[in-house]
């Protein structure tokens, strides 16, 4: 693998853990869906007026702002496979795949099962002492993350056949 495409994987790693870990200390409901099933049902049990945000959404606002956010991130890797010397469909799909996968790796182990796993800074107010259940959650997130992979399958596909058409 060459020095750039190593480095950019590791700040995407930087970048992406810093936004994701600020988001949560800022406002540690958004991302309840991620939770354990028993942390999130003694969090909504012990705050019986909370409205999950996917709930407040109308559906298709919510699948236009995915969109626009999707192909914003996919510009992105386009971008880095590019400045890491990708000039065809192959290597950038090669190129944007390494980065996807690493910073998938990157979220599973270090953010979900070591970060939102045991950081109790991060942990939804009134669940604080659910320390098993936290960590019971490891299953979900290597699930989860398999299929983060696979969904990079598109996804670097179509960052692919952006550099294909720009060189």
């Amino acid at each position: 693998m060459n020095m750039i495409l190593a480095l950019e994987c590791a700040a995407a790693c930087v970048v992406f853990g810093a936004v994701i870990t600020g988001s949560t200390l800022c406002n540690k409901t958004a991302w309840l869906h991620e939770y354990a099933p028993e942390v999130q049902k003694r969090f909504l049990e012990k705050n019986p007026d909370y409205v999950p945000k996917d709930k407040k959404t109308k559906t298709a606002s919510l699948i236009a702002a995915k969109c626009a956010v999707s192909l914003l991130f996919a510009a992105v890797l386009a971008a880095l496979a590019v400045f890491a010397g990708a000039r065809d469909f192959m290597t950038g799909a090669l190129y944007s795949y390494i980065i996807w996968t690493v910073v998938n790796v990157f979220d599973v182990i270090v953010l979900d099962i070591g970060i939102f796993a045991h950081w109790k800074k991060v942990r939804l107010p009134g669940t604080e002492d659910m320390d098993r259940e936290y960590a019971s959650n490891k299953w979900k997130s290597i699930r989860d993350g398999f299929f983060g992979i696979l969904i990079g399958i598109p996804v670097c596909a179509l960052c692919a056949a952006a550099i294909e058409l720009i060189f």
